[in-house]
């Protein structure tokens, strides 16, 4: 019996790969199969003639649940199941369970019923007279295995598999939730290193110049850059402070560009919705890239926030050079960004259009209004 549960604790360790999860997994195993054994043995101990009497008769039926339960988790569940071989892992299941029928059989007729015949008075008056092979013959032994056999030897195989089966759920969960932080991470890390080299250049020369509004510029790249790198760890963040993030990367942009470049924002939705992180900011720095950047006079872009129906719609527009290529705009960078971005915070949820013509560029992006009062993944 022990070395039966050592295979099967054996079999489940590539579950748990961690010292302390192994330590758990293994007494609990040892707990499940302490209660397995109680069971068989059943409330009248009193039946038994003796404490070894009771200890062998339970013990054997256990020791075959354990090994059943090896079987089928180490061979049957990968070599089949796990394929989605459903009618080839019942048929092994069946097979193995008239095996081990037979070899309680055996050992009943061979070893028990010799030792302790007081105990099985009523059935050897019954079928006393019939051979070991007689009392294997399956045309007799099926009801029996079928009936009382097969439940009792799959039950704490079933058990056990559906335990495993949800710890392996859960594990394959947690890292999926590890997988979309970290790519949610790497996406938020990418703040166009151009733009805080060319707001440093741009700060830098205010400074020279004695500039008045060399201060303003220093707090408002410190603030992009502490929201950016501290406040974002949530997975959606109030709308009113991205709407402060993009003032004042719009406020730094503007330093760049000066009167070439018209801003206008407006926003009619209430204090309580919340958004993702950097989405307003990954949608302008695609907007400064594409419009303003390769403007040759003027460029505009209009940023323009409205809620209705449980929905915040968000619309982007920004102007075109004349005669710009914009071929890729849709696929740059940025837009890819987003999209994954998107597709990770809003699987099923958003809905997103580009709109793209002769001096206009838009972007139409709609989501769910999430609010203060609901719980944030």
């Amino acid at each position: 019996m022990v070395t039966l549960y050592t295979h099967v604790f054996n079999s489940m360790q590539q579950e748990y790969s961690t010292p302390e999860r192994l330590w758990r997994y293994h007494i609990a195993l040892a707990i499940f199969w302490c209660a397995v054994f109680v069971l068989n043995a059943g409330p009248h101990w009193e039946i038994y003639s003796s404490a070894r009497e009771l200890i062998e008769t339970a013990g054997l039926v256990t020791g075959l649940q354990m090994l059943m339960a090896w079987i089928v988790l180490r061979y049957l569940v990968p070599r089949f199941l796990d394929r989605k071989q459903v009618f080839r892992f019942v048929v092994w299941v069946l097979l193995v369970t008239i095996a081990l029928s037979e070899i309680n059989i055996v050992i009943r007729v061979l070893y028990l019923e010799v030792r302790y015949p007081d105990s099985y008075t009523r059935f050897l008056d019954m079928f006393g007279a019939m051979s070991l092979l007689e009392r294997m013959d399956l045309r007799w032994a099926m009801r029996y295995i079928l009936f009382t056999k097969l439940p009792a030897f799959v039950f704490p195989a079933v058990l056990i598999a559906a335990y495993n089966f949800y710890a392996k759920q859960q594990t394959l969960l947690q890292l999926k939730e590890q997988k979309v932080a970290a790519e949610l991470n790497a996406l938020k890390s990418q703040l166009n290193p151009h733009f805080i080299f060319n707001t440093l250049n741009n700060i830098y020369a205010l400074a020279l110049k004695k500039s008045d509004q060399t201060p303003a510029a220093i707090e408002q790249l410190s603030g992009i850059l502490d929201y950016v790198v501290y406040r974002c760890d949530q997975r959606y963040v109030a709308l009113e402070d991205e709407l402060a993030l993009v003032k004042n990367y719009m406020a730094l942009v503007q330093l760049r560009f000066g009167h070439r470049l018209q801003f206008t924002m407006h926003a009619d939705v209430s204090r309580r919705v919340k958004i993702a992180p950097l989405i307003l900011l990954t949608l302008l720095e695609n907007a400064c890239k594409h419009g303003a950047e390769k403007a040759l006079k003027g460029a505009e872009i209009k940023l323009r926030l409205t809620e209705q129906n449980g929905a915040l719609h968000i619309l982007l527009e920004n102007t075109k050079a004349p005669l710009s290529d914009t071929s890729n705009n849709e696929g740059s960078i940025g837009l890819q960004n987003l999209r994954h971005q998107l597709a990770l915070l809003y699987p099923g949820t958003h809905q997103l259009r580009v709109d793209d013509t002769h001096d206009w560029f838009s972007i139409n992006l709609s989501l769910p209004a999430n609010t203060s009062d609901q719980t944030t993944p």
